[in-house]
């Protein structure tokens, strides 16, 4: 499907004045249901072209460039040669080239869908489709979005400017990193509710199957969660944001610094579903903003390994619930009732007592999904939440909580800050609990050995039994006032 990029010179004038690093153009090919891609550089050519390996969220090689057809480069409107490199996301271009064209096709990751295109719609997300030229990464870009067919409209939670044509949607953002976090929705069936949480502007964004979707109970539960999130942190760290709900798509959710894309069920509910928003939502400062020192910044062309997923997920799924909870979403007996099933789960898996979460966080590159060695990190990290947030408020009787230790974290690592260290969390978490929870961090993060609820469970007023968790009638007045006050916010 040929076309040109740059058909208006009022264009080009627009693009010089702003001098954007790279330009890039995507459009959807429905007959082969593939994307076609275009970059431009301005100023001096380069003499390499990448795809990432891998995409942030999703901890596995997949190389993007590899999926890549009809690569052409070009200098000056000439077209030259190029020689793949040395691993299947690299170009070596002898001459220097100033473009790139290129194909690629629909297909399905884990987590999120890397591109989708149908007759009326395509979806993608950033690092399946969009690479970069070297050198240019880190300077002004802009995204070019063809608006097919007629009628169709573009979701994307970049910065939106005017477009001098009016068949394409144009977005900027400051560095590659920035540009390819922010998936694109475009069709002429997307159903869309703006709303307003704390002055800035969220969406809920349905497609695919979205027509008899009702938006406005999930407008109003997000609305809530985001209240009781920003209520941890003191801020909602973006301009706005986007819930792109990939309604009877495949996969789960993959998160983004200002949106998140979700697959839910045609009959998907608020009360079925809304940990799961919340659980997205919650990396827009834990992972997005609160990262370790491998993912700051990100290298897209070998694995990021770090200790700390069961953190950056488990942890996540444990606010995402309790959040429910303060946000009068999900009854707090209820939640408890599933962390009980969860520690039944964990003590269904043998290797727990042979792979720490440390060690299964490290190798999940190997495995290609979080539980390849026998240890789930989502499944234990929510676990290792539950038990330092009982154990720091028993300590302190109340006055601190594992709140104090993901706020810290995220004042340390936000703005673009270099990322935490290994040991950054166990530190704050004796900082604000008192020594006792390094060892309680050590067994549970560190050690292959049963997790220590007997050390934390009495002390708090809650007792384990066979699979339920629940409020201990039998414990003391103290504890049963603690347990009382969980999980809601500390003074």
């Amino acid at each position: 499907m040929p076309f040109r990029f740059f058909a208006a010179m009022g264009l080009l004038a627009v693009l010089a004045n702003l001098a954007w690093a790279a330009t890039y153009t995507v459009a959807a090919d429905p007959s082969s249901r593939e994307a076609v891609v275009e970059v431009e550089i301005d100023g001096a050519p380069s003499k390499e072209f990448r795809m990432p390996a891998w995409a942030p969220g999703d901890y596995r090689i997949v190389n993007f460039g590899s999926r890549l057809s009809n690569v052409k480069f070009f200098l000056n409107g000439e077209e030259v040669q190029s020689e793949t490199g040395a691993d299947p996301n690299s170009w070596t271009i002898a001459a220097g080239a100033d473009r790139v064209t290129y194909r690629v096709p629909s297909r399905t990751s884990i987590f999120t869908e890397d591109l989708r295109v149908s007759a009326n719609e395509m979806f993608f997300n950033g690092p399946a489709v969009l690479g970069w030229f070297a050198g240019r990464q880190n300077e002004k870009h802009t995204l070019r979005v063809a608006l097919a067919p007629a009628g169709a409209v573009a979701y994307c939670a970049l910065d939106p400017v005017d477009s001098p044509d009016p068949k394409f949607a144009m977005y900027t953002a400051p560095d590659y990193d920035t540009l390819i976090d922010a998936p694109v929705v475009v069709g002429t069936a997307i159903r869309a509710k703006e709303f307003t949480v704390h002055g800035k502007p969220h969406y809920i964004v349905a497609f695919n199957r979205a027509s008899n979707f009702d938006l406005d109970p999930w407008a109003s539960a997000a609305t809530r969660v985001i209240q009781e999130t920003a209520r941890i942190f003191g801020e909602l760290p973006y301009k706005r944001y986007m819930f792109l709900f990939d309604i009877g798509g495949p996969g789960g959710g993959l998160e983004h610094a200002s949106s998140t894309r979700m697959a839910l069920r045609t009959n998907a509910t608020v009360h079925s579903s809304i940990e799961f928003l919340a659980h997205e939502f919650v990396h827009t400062f834990n992972v997005k903003r609160i990262r370790p020192k491998p993912f700051a910044p990100y290298d897209y062309t070998k694995p990021a390994m770090t200790g700390a997923l069961w953190w950056l997920e488990g942890v996540t799924d444990y606010y995402a619930r309790i959040i429910c909870v303060r946000a009068g979403l999900k009854g707090r007996a209820e939640t408890l009732n599933s962390f009980g099933r969860d520690m039944f789960l964990l003590s269904q898996q043998s290797r727990r007592f042979q792979v720490s979460a440390d060690e299964s966080s490290r190798r999940v590159w190997e495995a290609n999904n979080s539980a390849g060695f026998g240890i789930d990190y989502y499944l234990k990290g929510g676990l290792i939440g539950l038990m330092l947030d009982l154990a720091i408020r028993a300590e302190t009787k109340g006055e601190r909580s594992l709140d104090d230790v993901m706020l810290a974290l995220y004042n340390e690592s936000k703005d673009g800050r270099v990322g935490f260290s290994e040991t950054r969390i166990r530190e704050l978490c004796v900082l604000f609990g008192g020594s006792a929870l390094g060892d309680i961090y050590d067994e549970a993060v560190l050690r292959a050995v049963e997790m220590p609820w007997q050390q934390v469970l009495p002390r708090f007023g809650l007792s384990y039994d066979r699979g339920r968790l629940q409020d201990d009638p039998f414990a003391n007045p103290d504890a049963m006032m603690l347990a009382q006050g969980w999980p809601y916010r500390t003074p």
